[in-house]
Order: structure tokens, then C-alpha cells, then sequence
């Protein structure tokens, strides 16, 4: 009790130096895998790490048990909650998430919208700060001290409006999308005269 530290919230590490980034849905799980070494893996409600500064209140080798208003177990529970909503690697220094190609917000937790800027990267923008020149893919290290906001340019190629699939879907008829990735998949309404993604 007298030779580590208690981090207060959203810091992390031996001395309390690294800070948190910001939790979103995943859009694509990772399997923890048997983090106590029992050789299986436990349930849902089997709590396994308490007490990280990560994780104060858990964490479980299983998926995690989650349930509707109404109380009904939902069986798919892909989607946990992840830093950086696994689309993205956290600048520790400044708790800032610097996001894929592709992907944008603070917890990296949409899909950008298709920009004509740079086809193979949607919504990357350009410049030597955008997610085109994303540290990880030329083999340099991750950061250079910090995760800059990407400033999305030019999407939709300045000729329709970036909405969610949930906003297109209803516009389309009034047709309804409800799925878990609703406010998270980003996608163009072209204005009139325009076609493509």
C-alpha cells in the first residue's frame, strides 16, 4: 500500500503518467482470451483484473452480459466498449486518440465519410498532420507527441451532405436501420445532379 500508485481518473501506468483516451462501441472486438491462465475462459460475470487503472471496475474474459430496456439478454455482444473504439492507437502523453484511416471523432467511433482528397483513405484529408501519413503504415514510430484532429476535407467532394446510415436509410422511403452501428457508419446524400459514394 505504500510503494505504488492509485492514478486518479482517465491517468494511467506505474507513476500515474499516461493518460486515458476516450471509449467508443468497437467497430471490431478483440478477444481478451484467458487473461488469468486457468486454461478456459470464464463468463461474462466472471470479473478478472479488478482494480486496473484501465479498468476500475473489471474486466471479463467473456463477452460482457448486456440487455435491452425491457431486460431481454442480448446474445450478440460484439461490440464492447474499447479505447479508441479499436479504430484508432492513444497518444498517452495527451490522452488523444489518433485514428485509422478512415475513421474520426474522439473516441474514433465513426466511419468518415468518402472524400475525393484521397480515394484509398476515405475522409483521410491531406497534409503532413492527416491520417493519409498515419505513422504506423511507413514503419516510424506512432507519435510524435500528439494525436492532431483531423480536419476532414472535402467530403462527399463538396457535392452532398455526410450522414449516418440510420439518417440515409429513413430518407430512402422511410426505411428504418436500428443495428448497433447506426450512428457510426457515415455515408454520402449526393445532391441533385450527382451520383457515387
Amino acid at each position: 500500500s505504500h510503494d505504488m500508485c492509485t492514478c486518479d481518473r482517465n491517468f494511467q501506468g506505474a507513476d500515474c503518467s499516461l493518460r486515458t483516451c476516450p471509449f467508443g462501441k468497437a467497430h471490431v472486438d478483440t478477444p481478451r482470451g484467458d487473461l488469468d491462465a486457468s486454461l478456459t475462459i470464464g463468463d461474462h460475470n466472471d470479473i478478472i483484473l479488478a482494480g486496473s487503472t484501465l479498468y476500475p471496475y473489471g474486466i471479463t474474459e467473456g463477452f460482457p452480459l448486456m440487455s435491452d430496456t425491457a431486460g431481454t439478454v442480448i446474445a450478440n455482444t460484439a461490440h464492447d466498449y474499447m479505447e479508441c473504439s479499436n479504430k484508432g492507437l492513444c497518444d498517452r502523453i495527451n490522452g488523444l486518440c489518433e485514428c485509422l484511416p478512415g475513421y474520426d471523432g474522439a473516441a474514433c467511433q465513426r466511419a468518415s465519410c468518402p472524400s475525393k482528397a484521397n480515394s484509398s483513405t476515405p475522409g483521410s484529408g491531406q497534409g503532413e498532420r492527416s491520417n493519409t501519413n498515419f505513422k504506423v503504415f511507413n514503419a516510424n514510430s506512432a507519435f510524435h507527441g500528439r494525436a492532431a484532429e483531423v480536419v476532414q476535407r472535402d467530403q462527399c467532394s463538396g457535392h452532398g451532405t455526410c450522414m449516418t446510415i440510420e439518417q440515409l436509410a429513413f430518407l430512402d422511403h422511410g426505411n428504418t436501420y436500428d443495428l448497433w452501428d447506426k450512428d457510426v457508419t457515415m455515408g454520402c446524400k449526393c445532391d441533385h445532379g450527382y451520383t457515387g459514394p
